[in-house]
This record gives C-alpha cells, sequence and structure tokens, in this order.
C-alpha cells in the first residue's frame, strides 16, 4: 500500500499503468516493447528489471556472468489464538532444526495481516501433522501469523515437502506448539530473491552498469543494480531518487556508489516537501 500511494503523490495516475511486462529493449532506437504488442519510446530509461536479464534482452548476457543470486520460498501460517511471543518480530535460525533462515511474526506488524477477531474459519490442521481434526466447523479468532523464508540455491537445494518440513521447524523452534490449530497456510516461491554478494560481483557490475548508462539506460533497484548491501526498500527508493537526480541534474548517485557511506549514517539532507 506504501508505495501505491507514493506513485499516487509523485506521479500523474494517467502515466502509470501496470499489469504489463517488458519483452525486449532496443538501446538504438530507445524502444522498449512490451508483451501486449506495445511500444514505448525514451530520452532516458530508468530500469528496475533484473539485470541479468535486461543484458539479455540488449544482446550482452556475457555481461551477467558474474552475477549470482539465490531464490526464495515464503511459506506462511494463519493460527487460531493469541501471539506467544510477545513484541518479536523476526528471528534469524542458524540451527540445522528447520529448514528456514528467517521467521517473521507477521500479525505483529498490523491488524489487517490477519483476519478479523469475528471471522470464522475452520482448522486445516494442528501443528503436530497427525493430530486428526474432529471438529470441521468455522469458528472466530483471534488469529496471530508467521512467515518463514527458505533459501535456495545451487549450493542448498529445497525440498518439494518445504510446506511441511517448515511447520516441523516451528515446532522443533518453539515457535508454534503441537495442539496450535492451523487456520491457513501461504506458499509462494520467488525465483529471484536475493542478489547475491560474491568475489565476481563487482568486476561484472563495473562493466554492466556502465555500459547500460552509456546507452541512456539507468538500470538500479534491488535486482537492477544488485547490490544487496542497498537493496531494502528504503534504499531502493533512495537509488530511484538519486537516479532521476543524476538524469536531470548531473547529481552524485550516494547511495548506490557508496554503500558503505550511506549504511553509515542517516541520510537528512535530502527531503520532499508536498507541491502545494
Amino acid at each position: 500500500g506504501i508505495w501505491k500511494k507514493v506513485a499516487k503523490t509523485c506521479v500523474p495516475e494517467d502515466r502509470q499503468v501496470y499489469s504489463r511486462k517488458c519483452v525486449g529493449l532496443d538501446l538504438d532506437t530507445k524502444t522498449a516493447t512490451f508483451d501486449d504488442g506495445s511500444k514505448v519510446t525514451y530520452n532516458k530509461l530508468l530500469s528496475t528489471m533484473s539485470l541479468d536479464l535486461t543484458l539479455e534482452m540488449v544482446g550482452r548476457p556475457d555481461l551477467a556472468e558474474g552475477l549470482q543470486f539465490s531464490s526464495t520460498h515464503v511459506v506462511g501460517i494463519g493460527i487460531r489464538g493469541v501471539n506467544p511471543h510477545d513484541t518479536k518480530c523476526w528471528l534469524y535460525y542458524p540451527e540445522d532444526n528447520c529448514p528456514f533462515y528467517r521467521c517473521t511474526v507477521f500479525s505483529l506488524y498490523a491488524q489487517k495481516n490477519c483476519p478479523e477477531e469475528g471471522r470464522q474459519l475452520p482448522t486445516q490442521r494442528y501443528g503436530r501433522k497427525d493430530r486428526r481434526v474432529e471438529d470441521a466447523a468455522a469458528r472466530p479468532g483471534p488469529y496471530w501469523s508467521l512467515m518463514f523464508e527458505v533459501a535456495e540455491s545451487k549450493y542448498k537445494p529445497v525440498s518439494d515437502d518445504v510446506i511441511e518440513e517448515t511447520i516441523q521447524g516451528a515446532l522443533n523452534t518453539k515457535m508454534i506448539s503441537e495442539d496450535d490449530e492451523i487456520v491457513s497456510v501461504y506458499y509462494r516461491r520467488l525465483y529471484r530473491g536475493y542478489p547475491t554478494p560474491n568475489l565476481d560481483r563487482e568486476a561484472a557490475l563495473e562493466k554492466a552498469l556502465p555500459f547500460l548508462r552509456s546507452k541512456d539506460v539507468w538500470s538500479r533497484g534491488r535486482f537492477g543494480s544488485w547490490r544487496y548491501e542497498v537493496a531494502n526498500q528504503d534504499h531502493s527508493c533512495m537509488i530511484g531518487v538519486e537516479a532521476v537526480d543524476n538524469m536531470l541534474y548531473g547529481a552524485q548517485e550516494f547511495t548506490l556508489n557508496y554503500p558503505n557511506k550511506a549504511n553509515a549514517s542517516k541520510n537528512q539532507d535530502v527531503t520532499y516537501t508536498l507541491p502545494q
């Protein structure tokens, strides 16, 4: 919701178009082609497409050879009852008794992350897999929820049974109990989850990003500029702001080019004032 409000504030609605996928990029004619056959020409392009895909589109996949990424499996469970974990937000797990590296108490962030207490939902299963659900009738809450993230890469394959392994891991780490009533299960695999820092990354970026920049394409964002250390939402927002300032005024792209300094202090120099 937050980024839709930001877009509504900064960009006229008639200039916003969604549900179209860019399938081609011609650097010579400065034309982007979309999956519905439409084309858009540009003078300067700010792109958040994954850098490796952009390079493939423009015929330079060789420039992406040093880039690596991992996939993310997201498993969510909704539970009837009251959150027993007080104000804990997210927790990290180096142990080998669970497949996930992080668990987030998702319901803690906002009440709307769970159904209203009066919403009636049936119990799908208990925490313990072999416990039978005797009463399948829908009943009211309250509810709380957890979100788990499981990393996948060529070095770390993930089982097809990742949902069940995650629930068992939640039991092993005491995030849920055997008697907890699970009312919903969510699963999604993000093929590109994390741009992975590696020894060859900077050498690849030092060629790929200037090449696109020389063609008036600013490839920026979590996977657009591939620097994980400045790839959170707040980083990506500032990278976008600074890319536009660079396009218009030649200003320094501080967050992208100096990530260690950007992360070392608060940015109190750049402010935004709503237009009157």
